[in-house]
């Protein structure tokens, strides 16, 4: 059983929502998903105080927020799925503030080293419009992190979710991803 935290991005229950089902439904039963809403937590932006850095023994934020908990579970983790729509080329805010606060994490005991990540992104223009820009920041974080990055789905020129939701070939690349990231799980 794989342990998947999905963090996501978006403050609608949209189309990213409806993607990121059909990657987790490709995932199959070995995956147990925790799906977080971003949005809905009180997250505080980085202050770049460098505190996180004064310490070899320990990693983690001097604020007292809700990121405490997201250290453990991000940690913990054996996928890390970050999702997103594409906001003004790049991805929400609210996920970008975590995304930040995860700096703490490469200080100290340097937990991220060796975790998993990827990413689901949908975007209203097409996979150049945005979207390529979210993936360069991953990949470069993830190899300055020691992250394995296992990549991307990218949901473009969704801007309708009725019609999404009956587009058959977006549903079974988005599944067909997800198979793609059991059987890295299951490599290890």
């Amino acid at each position: 059983m794989y342990n998947v935290l999905v963090l996501e991005g978006s403050p609608r229950v949209g189309n990213t929502a409806l993607v990121t089902d059909w990657v987790l439904t490709g995932m199959g039963r070995r995956a147990r998903f925790e799906r977080v809403r971003v949005c809905d937590l009180a997250v505080h932006e980085c202050q770049e105080c460098f505190t996180c850095t004064k310490s070899k023994k320990a990693a983690g934020c001097v604020q007292d927020d809700a990121m405490a908990d997201l250290y453990d579970r991000i940690v913990n983790a054996d996928l890390v799925l970050w999702t997103s729509p594409v906001f003004c080329w790049g991805i929400t805010g609210q996920l970008k503030v975590v995304l930040d606060r995860c700096f703490a994490l490469l200080t100290g005991e340097d937990l991220l080293k060796g975790s998993r990540w990827a990413l689901v992104l949908t975007a209203g223009g097409d996979h150049f419009d945005g979207a390529d820009l979210v993936v360069q920041m991953f990949s470069r974080l993830a190899r300055f992190a020691g992250i394995s990055y296992l990549g991307q789905f990218v949901a473009a020129n969704c801007l309708d979710r009725s019609r999404l939701r009956w587009d058959k070939a977006i549903q079974g690349q988005a599944r067909s991803f997800g198979r793609e990231l059991a059987a890295a799980l299951k490599k290890g």
